[in-house]
């Protein structure tokens, strides 16, 4: 799909650097429009916010010009039609990404921080042995404590076990004091570009997923949501944030040395998880059947699985890079997700997006 619209704005850029001799009248204009056109060429290759901008003012100079000479020129509206499907999904994802900077910007208000209180042996006295080493393993001792993080992921997803993984990137801001997560991917099926937005905070739940950006798909919101996403914070806090496992919202009960319970508390809701180590420390399992597989319409609840493994030394922490997402269907175990995470921040005071 990027190479034929490559091949197409190339095609029409060049036709408007024609005008220039045919029209002297509107040659200057005609090369403005092919400028213009290129520049979206470059700023959509480049995954520009603004891209949908500078395509749109090229489309409306072109077809302004096509209609003063309509019979020489009639077909470039072809091109121009074409053009605006992808200017509107642009502005599409422009529009996700404004909703979520919103989100997170006035989240970042009340809950921005460097925070100077490290982390002691004497915060971790609470914790299960086993959980008090993986914290030493994973480098959270003498470190800040954490009130807020942002992580990328890369991957893939699905929604059917015959399917094939979407190509999707993935980012989201996470807020431990007001536990609060916003979480935003694009992705592409079968070439047609896909993205969503999860929120959580205090006003609820929410899940949106759109195909070429506009229409929705899925549209899950409230209670039982809600839930699930209490599940996916404490996730989070396990693998993305260890440190924040210190948090007194979180009971532990011990199994066995390598086997634990957590139990997070975000009113009105408790979820609990158990956690699976090895003997060296390492996070490798997180199994809660508090969660629920959802496609807006229906909530299915089936233990949800998430081994990690790959552990690498990431901002100065050592964390688990590659994550699979299971549902354990009454049918079999599904794996739905396959992530890596590539970057993660800690204790941000403004947005780095």
């Amino acid at each position: 799909m990027k190479i034929l619209f490559l091949v197409l704005i190339l095609l029409h850029a060049g036709i408007h650097f024609l005008g220039l001799r045919k029209s002297p009248q509107f040659g200057w204009l005609w090369v403005v429009a092919g400028v213009l056109l290129l520049l979206f060429a470059y700023l959509y290759f480049s995954a520009a916010n603004y891209a949908w901008f500078a395509g749109g003012v090229a489309i409306l100079i072109s077809q302004w010009l096509i209609f003063s000479d309509w019979k020489e020129a009639r077909f470039g509206t072809i091109i121009n039609l074409l053009l605006l499907i992808i200017v509107l999904v642009e502005f599409g994802v422009f529009r996700m990404l404004k909703r979520f900077d919103t989100l997170v910007e006035s989240r970042l208000k009340i809950n921005a921080t460097n925070s100077s209180q490290l982390i002691t042996e004497a915060d971790l006295v609470h914790l299960p042995l086993i959980v008090q080493q993986y914290l030493s393993y994973t480098n959270s001792v003498g470190k800040p404590k954490v009130f807020n993080f942002r992580a990328v992921f890369k991957g893939g997803m699905r929604s059917n076990p015959d399917d094939s993984y979407m190509p999707m990137k993935t980012l989201q801001y996470n807020f431990t004091e007001e536990p609060s997560r916003f979480f935003r991917f694009t992705a592409t099926k079968a070439g047609v570009p896909v993205s969503g937005i999860h929120s959580y905070d205090t006003s609820g739940a929410v899940f949106n997923v759109k195909l070429l950006n506009w229409f929705p798909i899925i549209d899950a919101k409230g209670d039982q949501l809600k839930q699930a996403e209490t599940v996916t914070v404490l996730n989070d806090f396990c693998f993305i944030a260890p440190a924040a496992l210190i948090d007194k919202r979180i009971q532990w009960e011990q199994v066995n040395d390598t086997v634990v319970i957590a139990r997070f508390t975000n009113p009105p809701f408790t979820v609990s998880a158990s956690l699976y180590f090895t003997a060296e420390g390492q996070l490798v399992n997180f199994i809660s059947n508090d969660r629920f597989e959802t496609d807006g319409k229906t909530y299915k609840n089936y233990p949800w699985l998430t081994p990690v493994s790959d552990y690498k030394e990431l901002n100065g922490y050592r964390l688990g890079t590659r994550a699979g997402l299971w549902y354990d269907r009454p049918d079999g175990k599904f794996q739905y997700g396959d992530l890596e995470l590539v970057e993660v921040e800690y204790n941000i005071t403004r947005p780095l997006d």
